[in-house]
């Protein structure tokens, strides 16, 4: 997510419009030609806060996430061909972070996306890249974990696939150019996608009943994510309305993605009482997601609750065992807990994915085991 300020809006959208891509991926579409061929179906989105990007699914309508969204009346759209037209959102009720923009102000009727078949291999990023102005096909990556959509409509398909910042609400595919979901947020790590099964419950929540409640939401949501800015570049001693913001709009933003970065901010200012609300909060609309219960751990870690810690890194063991900074963490957790078997599984895990340092850990979990 990019964010400018309003004063250099009309000079980036001059920018946004008139620059002709410089790099086009379809030249370069050899093996993975039926990747390539998804190239134009993606958008890049302009919005008054950020450049992002879009998929389009159907005559005149684009997918795009909700926190590009926000509470914005219409959008600039650049298609791959360097085309530019307007787009408007399109209300709906459902908490998942996506939002569909129509090239027609008039409501219309959406059809549903075919239901998609099994994901066949890896999976990769198609999206708008600021960089390059034109859209771009990222390495690809493995799906790491997944929760049950049909009871977490906000959780996530989390993967190692790659993105950059301003690829929020592109296409992520799999290796026969199947449309697997878009892609929503990151840590340049582990990738986060929301499944093309829930376009379709967005698309049946769509109804122009939905507008008032739909942009008082993506009020708070534009709210909410101004005082994650304004907090991003603050160490320590958050103005007390700062605070007070970030409580109120992110909490009632009710988005998985910034509820995360708000127990995130607060973790790291160490305002730990409000960083394990924030992050549990999270957990509880996507409890596979290895980046918040990372953080969780993290903020149980400082605080010494270390019992509170151990499930969470043995989940994350299971999600993300290659992972050094879950690694160092088990092997602590073990010694202090005096968890011979959670020593064990951490070690072996060493021995496999960070083998350098093994001999440390040993000698820290030897020394924990020592009696006195």
């Amino acid at each position: 997510m990019y964010k400018f300020k309003n004063i250099i809006y009309i000079t980036v959208i001059y920018i946004f419009i008139l620059v002709k891509p410089s790099f086009s991926d379809s030249s370069k579409c050899t093996n993975i030609k039926n990747i390539c061929d998804k190239l134009d179906k993606v958008v890049g989105i302009k919005t008054p806060m950020m450049i992002a990007s879009g998929t389009i699914i159907d005559n005149k309508i684009i997918v795009t996430n909700r926190h590009v969204v926000e509470d914005h009346k219409q959008f600039v759209i650049k298609f791959n061909n360097g085309e530019i037209k307007k787009a408007f959102p399109l209300p709906h009720n459902f908490p998942t972070d996506l939002a569909l923009l129509s090239l027609i102000k008039e409501p219309q009727k959406v059809n549903k996306l075919p239901k998609s078949n099994n994901i066949k291999g890896k999976i990769r990023v198609i999206a708008y890249d600021q960089g390059r102005n034109a859209n771009r096909i990222y390495k690809p990556g493995k799906i790491i974990s997944f929760s049950d959509f049909n009871r977490f409509p906000q959780a996530r398909i989390h993967t190692n696939a790659k993105s950059l910042p301003g690829n929020s609400g592109g296409s992520v595919v799999d290796e026969n150019g199947d449309l697997v979901g878009i892609l929503a947020s990151g840590d340049g790590n582990i990738n986060e996608v929301i499944p093309v099964s829930l376009i379709n419950k967005i698309i049946e929540n769509t109804d122009s009943k939905h507008k008032d409640d739909f942009f008082k939401i993506g009020n708070y949501i534009k709210l909410c994510a101004d005082n994650l800015e304004t907090a991003f570049n603050v160490q320590k001693n958050l103005d007390v309305s700062i605070v007070s913001n970030i409580d109120n709009y992110c909490w009632n933003s009710n988005n998985k993605q910034l509820i995360d970065q708000a127990g995130q901010t607060f973790g790291r200012l160490g305002d730990l009482k409000r960083a394990k609300k924030f992050l549990e909060r999270s957990i509880q609309l996507d409890p596979n997601s290895p980046n918040a219960l990372l953080s969780l751990a993290i903020t149980f870690h400082i605080s010494r609750d270390l019992e509170k810690e151990k499930p969470i890194i043995l989940k994350l063991l299971k999600l993300t065992p290659e992972n050094p900074q879950v690694l160092r963490l088990g092997v602590q957790v073990a010694g202090i807990l005096k968890d011979k078997e959670m020593s064990n599984q951490v070690l072996s895990l060493m021995t496999k994915h960070n083998k350098e340092a093994l001999p440390l850990a040993k000698k820290f979990i030897d020394n924990a085991f020592k009696t006195n």
